[in-house]
Formats: structure tokens, C-alpha cells, sequence
């Protein structure tokens, strides 16, 4: 009984932490906390090793990443750009069946929150509010860099 107890508040307490982390990720703004234990509940955890390569150019993009701790580099062309803790990247992958455009590699030792497009959906499906919102992000995302590249 004491064994199922504590594995029960272990879970909870795990739980709590994920939905503490993706309370600060952008993307899932406006998301009760319900929501996203929804959210918390079709991650996938993974950690990388510094120097480690996530994808390369063509990969297959089905996987949007979270950066729980660390930092990845996106070489896309010419530009590269560091994700830090707290931000995400390949978020097109929920929402185009393509191919990455950039390579991504690891700069720091991290652990990374990965969201299959294929669960998105699953979850999207029994609860559409929670992927109506996360797509209002996105759009609004989107837009902002749409602007900034106008300029």
C-alpha cells in the first residue's frame, strides 16, 4: 500500500514539475493547468549530449522540441540561432508534413521535451480547445516574424 502510495505521489509531483515547465514555454500560453497536463502527459523525454546532432537538413519533421535545459543550435543557411531553456523550435512539425530545413546541434549538454505530431493530433482530437489554442499561438507567432522580416 505505502509502495503504491509513493509511486502515485512521485508521479503527481513529476507531473506538477512538466506542467511548471511548459507554463513558461510560449507556445502553450493561455493553457489551463489541466490542459496542459494533457500537454505534459504526450511528452517525450530525452537528453542529448553536447556536440550531439538532434536532425539534419531533409530529416523527416514530425517532432516538436522543448528545451527543458541546455542549449541547441539551428544552422539554417546562413543564420544560426541558439534555443535556450525555456524555448522551443521544429513547431512547423505540427502542422506541415515536410522536411527540416536546418540542422540542429546540441551546443550544451540538455534535456529535451519532444512532442510527436502524431500524438498532438491524437490529443487535438479529444480535445480540440487545447490544439485551437496552441495554433492561435502559433499563428500569432508566425505573424510577429512575418512582421519583423517586412522591416
Amino acid at each position: 500500500m505505502l509502495k503504491k502510495f509513493l509511486r502515485f505521489f512521485f508521479i503527481d509531483e513529476v507531473l506538477r514539475e512538466d506542467i511548471a515547465f511548459l507554463k513558461k514555454v510560449p507556445l502553450f500560453r493561455e493553457l489551463s493547468d489541466r490542459s496542459l497536463a494533457k500537454v505534459a502527459l504526450i511528452i517525450f523525454k530525452k537528453t542529448y549530449l553536447a556536440g550531439e546532432k538532434i536532425y539534419e537538413n531533409n530529416n523527416e519533421a514530425n517532432v516538436v522540441y522543448l528545451v527543458k535545459s541546455g542549449q541547441v543550435n539551428l544552422l539554417c543557411g546562413n543564420i544560426n540561432k541558439v534555443v535556450e531553456e525555456e524555448g522551443f523550435f521544429g513547431e512547423t512539425s505540427l502542422i506541415e508534413n515536410a522536411k527540416r530545413t536546418c540542422l540542429a546541434t546540441v551546443l550544451k549538454d540538455s534535456e529535451l521535451y519532444l512532442i510527436y505530431r502524431a500524438k498532438f493530433e491524437d490529443m487535438v482530437e479529444s480535445n480540440g480547445k487545447i490544439g485551437l489554442i496552441i495554433m492561435k499561438n502559433l499563428a500569432s507567432m508566425f505573424a510577429a516574424r512575418l512582421k519583423c522580416s517586412e522591416v
